[in-house]
Formats: C-alpha cells, sequence, structure tokens
C-alpha cells in the first residue's frame, strides 16, 4: 500500500505541477498582452501627439512672420503678396490642424485634447483677425487696436502649447 500511495503522490504532485505550470504560463501571457497593449497605446498617442504639436509649432511660426511682416516691419515695405501669401498657410496649417486634433481627442485625456483644442480655436481667431486687419478697412486705431489683441492671442497660443507639451509628457 505504501507503494501505490507513493505512486499516487507522484502523480498528484504531477498533476498539481502541470496546473501550477499553466497558471504561471497563463499568467506571464496575460500579463505580457497587458504591456503590449499599454506600449501599444503609449506608441499611438506618441504618434498622434507628435504630428498634432509639429504642425503647431509650423504655423505658430507662419503667424509670426505674419505679425512681423505686418505689424513690426515698415509699413512701406509690407509686401501684400507676401501677407496674402502668409495668410493662405497659416488658413492650411489651421485645416490640418484641424484634422489632427480629432486623433488627438479619440487618443485623449482631456488634460491634453482641451488644450489643443484651445490652441487650434486661437489660430482660427488670430487668422482672421490678421486677415481682416490685411482688408484694409481698418482706420489707424482699429489697425493697432488689432494688432494688440493679436499680440495677446500670440502669447497665449505660446502659453497652451507650453502646457500641450507639459500635459503629453505626463501621458507617455
Amino acid at each position: 500500500m505504501l507503494g501505490e500511495r507513493g505512486l499516487m503522490d507522484q502523480g498528484l504532485a504531477a498533476v498539481l505541477g502541470a496546473f501550477v505550470g499553466a497558471l504561471a504560463s497563463g499568467g506571464g501571457a496575460y500579463v505580457s498582452g497587458v504591456y503590449a497593449k499599454r506600449e501599444q497605446k503609449k506608441q499611438a498617442r506618441r504618434g498622434v501627439y507628435h504630428a498634432f504639436l509639429y504642425e503647431l509649432s509650423e504655423v505658430q511660426a507662419r503667424i509670426q512672420n505674419l505679425q512681423d511682416l505686418m505689424f513690426y516691419g515698415p509699413p512701406d515695405e509690407a509686401d501684400a503678396e507676401e501677407i496674402r501669401a502668409g495668410l493662405e498657410e497659416v488658413a492650411r496649417g489651421a485645416s490640418r490642424l484641424r484634422g489632427l486634433e480629432t486623433g488627438v481627442r479619440l487618443e485623449g485625456p482631456d488634460s491634453v485634447s482641451v488644450p489643443a483644442s484651445e490652441a487650434r480655436q486661437f489660430i482660427s481667431g488670430m487668422w482672421a483677425r490678421m486677415k481682416f486687419a490685411h482688408s484694409g478697412d481698418l482706420d489707424g486705431d482699429q489697425f493697432w487696436h488689432m494688432k494688440e489683441t493679436i499680440d495677446h492671442d500670440y502669447s497665449a497660443l505660446g502659453e497652451r502649447i507650453e502646457h500641450i507639451h507639459r500635459q503629453a509628457k505626463r501621458h507617455l
């Protein structure tokens, strides 16, 4: 009987060993899957954030160039065609940002997507003000008031961009 009992203990040990091994393998696979999914999400966010922030910085630079042309250079040297072309570039950039903003909203979180939306809205508003200022329909005081508003918006845009950068880093 002792021999039989010993064989049963060995059989039970083999079954339990197989069970524990299966649990360990399954648990390891599960943990690996969860980690892989997190990494995939992180890479998707990184790509979306990068594309949005890159285009945002490009548009910001175009706006700065337009401000220089329209408000800070000698008025008689402002090239109307160059300003018109710059306004078109900003409009195209704003359009690309609208598409990229959708990706940022989908990837989230709100701490990144909300300031991204605000930044895009600032750009659209600045573009409209700059286009109106360039139209020539403003008298001198209105023109300079518009310049001050655009300068204020540009500063606020810079703050939004910095906020997006800080928040994006937190979620990568």
